[in-house]
């Protein structure tokens, strides 16, 4: 008896590492986005460009992901339809906005306000869903306002060439975007669509709609010779995408979406990290201390949550 409970713990135990790692590799991948996407603009490509070419290879690889496992990618109802072309919309300025944030303002800043939809979320649930409002959370918004004027008014913010009002600005409506998104595919259900399906669309649909615009206000689509604008787009597709999403999920089953969201503060906190080295960004005292207020607001809001399902359950 006493060897079978040592297997079943240490079978645990091996699933909440695994979960970890690939809650970090889900973060930390993401992370990388704001690198990937900085040197293609350098290398001339047009925000229409990148996206893309981003949310192709994305949905491509998944493609052949779901062949290989032998899944269908066959949208079954009209209800089905309507929720992917909203989502993928909602999805679509969610990446156009954070690329804009990123080529205007320090690229660690950008990603750490794109980090606190969770706050959105709260904030538009007890706003226009009427959730109850609780103490923890009215405290994480404040903080997280707080945390986006010192992050405003600090003298890390400003890239050479950028617009800061523009980049604060794209970098809010992400944001802001993605928590929309969030509570859209919550309330309409849509995350019940059985994942693979449900990503590959989501990405497909956005890829479409930045090919559209890109013929509408570029005139075209730039075709990618050069082999290491090649190894950005992959690294952007692959790496900062179809790798983040699909450790995400993998992390999400094994420890749940609370600890898989906490450490989601890895994501901004790795961005900040290669700004530093590799664009030469600087953070100064007042930046700092707004993206630490971002992050525990952050956290705040998804503990409280977690504590809210928990009682929740215990109830029912």
């Amino acid at each position: 008896m006493g060897y079978i409970q040592d297997k079943v713990e240490k079978k645990h135990k091996r699933i909440r590492f695994n979960g970890f790692f690939y809650a970090i590799i889900s973060s930390a991948s993401f992370g990388f986005s704001p690198i990937f996407s900085i040197a293609l603009i350098t290398a001339g490509l047009s925000h229409f460009d990148i996206l893309t070419y981003r949310w192709c290879v994305a949905a491509l690889v998944l493609m052949i992901y779901a062949v290989i496992k032998g899944k269908t990618l066959k949208l079954l109802s009209f209800s089905e339809v309507w929720r992917v072309l909203l989502l993928s919309a909602l999805r679509a300025i969610t990446s156009i906005t954070l690329l804009i944030g990123y080529a205007n303002i320090a690229s660690g800043i950008a990603s750490t306000i794109n980090f606190m939809y969770p706050v959105v979320v709260a904030l538009c649930m007890m706003l226009f869903f009427g959730e109850k409002k609780s103490l923890p959370n009215i405290l994480s918004i404040l903080m997280s306002i707080a945390g986006v004027y010192l992050l405003a008014h600090g003298d890390g913010l400003f890239v050479e060439g950028g617009d800061p009002t523009l980049g604060l600005t794209c970098s809010i409506i992400s944001a802001v975007s993605f928590a929309a998104y969030y509570i859209i595919m919550k309330r309409t259900k849509a995350d019940k669509i059985e994942v693979v399906k449900f990503t590959t669309w989501i990405m497909m649909m956005s890829a479409v709609y930045f090919f559209i615009c890109g013929f509408i206000f570029d005139g075209h689509i730039t075709l990618v010779t050069d082999g290491l604008a090649w190894i950005y787009i992959l690294g952007l597709g692959l790496w900062s995408t179809m790798v983040s999403n699909f450790t995400g999920v993998k992390a999400i089953r094994r420890i749940g979406p609370t600890l898989t969201s906490i450490l989601g503060a890895l994501q901004p906190l790795t961005a900040v990290i290669l700004g530093v080295i590799f664009l030469d960004e600087h953070l100064g005292v007042k930046t700092i201390i707004g993206m630490v207020m971002i992050l525990v607001s952050v956290t705040m809001v998804v503990l409280q949550k977690h504590d809210h399902q928990k009682q929740h359950q215990d109830v029912t």
